[in-house]
């Protein structure tokens, strides 16, 4: 087996998997999360999303490939608004939502980033940004509250 690069990042949050299902996929949630940015899509395999900031500007983009509410959703990234990454390949994003085994009413969230060997550029902004996204996304389902002040 080809061991391909990707990036993993994992946190567990005092949430259920629903809770946090509807967070990543809700506008008026990931907008306190995602970096002020709303994810927009029917949510339907094989449909768009985009991810839009507050100026309206589309940052990201791409293809819901699969879904399995609240425990699975795989997308195809792209970051269309910026130089360095416009042009390049889409790379994958798979979100895995699980109850933890042992800890009532905490979910295991795993994030993984890989089909980013021809998205370098993308793989890096994203190696950075979704730590961030996911320790907003625990603030805020945990306490109600944004990472960060703004």
């Amino acid at each position: 087996m080809e061991n391909k690069p990707r990036h993993v990042n994992r946190i567990a949050i005092k949430a259920t998997p629903e809770q946090v299902w509807q967070a990543i996929t809700d506008p008026n949630k990931t907008s306190k999360f995602w970096y002020n940015c709303s994810i927009r899509s029917n949510w339907e395999i094989g449909s768009s999303f985009e991810l839009w900031n507050p100026e309206e500007k589309k940052l990201a983009d791409g293809i819901i490939l699969e879904m399995a509410p609240p425990h699975k959703l795989v997308m195809s990234w792209q970051f269309p608004a910026f130089p360095d990454t416009a042009s390049e390949s889409p790379s994958r994003i798979t979100w895995e939502i699980e109850s933890h085994s042992e800890l009532n009413g905490v979910t295991l969230v795993s994030v993984v980033h890989d089909e980013i060997e021809k998205a370098t550029n993308t793989a890096k902004i994203l190696e950075m940004g979704l730590p961030i996204v996911l320790s907003g996304l625990k603030t805020l389902l945990e306490t109600g509250s944004t990472l960060t002040s703004e």
